[in-house]
């Protein structure tokens, strides 16, 4: 016999997928690293986007694909005014299809978005060529959130990857900007997808504590996902929930020994 038939007996646990899972921060965690990203050794204006994008990967729940390639007419109406839903355009997404994403009624969040736009004007960057005052006077087809390279504007740069005969692009540079003020602002074990991992679990514990039935669609519609299979990753496990339910399946068990004797 061999040394396999011999431990036959052993239970062999199936190898489960790990995901590492970065840092959690609340919401006033958050505004507070968010408020220490502008100071004195921030050039104002690129630390005004920084604030910016970091909000919007958290109440927004953008990925950094999402973020790179956000477009000024998703953003604002013609008017000027900020949106509270955004359309995006399937080429701007992780998964290539179209999703819709909220820009919450958040004060803070919503102030600072109106800031940098403002600042842009001011500043004269990405505005309109034709001098149109429409969409506060910018290019309705420039991004959101641009690069400053050597002093230059210009779109974030997107990596080309093929995986399983797929080709996508992702935002490694945005990744990597996102990363590093997280680690340098206290938070070194997070990533570019904190901000969505955060602002899951402070929905689901909120929504659940109201005990709303539609919990996983309600989340599922914040991170923009196909399905709610998708958004596991974001969520924590209820295990109490986990235990009431197996209490209510499993019978049960029978009194052993034997029966008493009849005098």
């Amino acid at each position: 016999m061999t040394a396999e038939n011999d431990y036959r007996w052993l239970w062999k646990p199936p190898i489960l997928r790990s995901v590492k899972q970065p840092e959690v921060l609340t919401p006033d965690d958050f505004l507070d690293l968010v408020e220490r990203v502008d100071n004195e050794r921030v050039d104002p204006l690129i630390g005004l986007r920084n604030q910016c994008m970091l909000l919007t990967t958290y109440f927004s729940c953008f990925r950094a694909i999402e973020v790179s390639q956000w477009k000024v007419r998703e953003a604002l109406y013609p008017e000027g005014s900020l949106m509270h839903v955004t359309r995006l355009r399937k080429e701007g997404t992780k998964g290539n299809y179209p999703s819709i994403a909220h820009i919450p009624n958040v004060r803070e969040y919503r102030a600072y978005l109106d800031k940098w736009f403002d600042a842009r004007v001011t500043h004269r960057i990405g505005l309109n060529k034709s001098g149109s005052q429409d969409y506060r006077g910018l290019d309705p087809d420039s991004h959101v959130f641009l690069s400053n390279w050597h002093g230059t504007w210009q779109n974030f740069s997107l990596t080309r990857k093929i995986s399983k005969g797929k080709e996508y692009y992702v935002a490694t540079a945005v990744q990597n900007l996102l990363t590093k003020l997280y680690k340098q602002y206290g938070y070194g074990k997070s990533s570019s997808h904190a901000g969505r991992h955060s602002f899951a679990r402070f929905a689901q514990r909120l929504l659940e504590k109201k005990d709303n039935p539609d919990t996983n669609r309600i989340i599922q519609t914040l991170l923009h996902h196909r399905t709610e299979q998708a958004q596991r990753d974001y969520t924590d496990i209820d295990f109490n929930h986990i235990r009431k339910v197996a209490k209510q399946m499993m019978p049960k068990p029978k009194k052993r020994g034997r029966p008493a004797k009849n005098d």
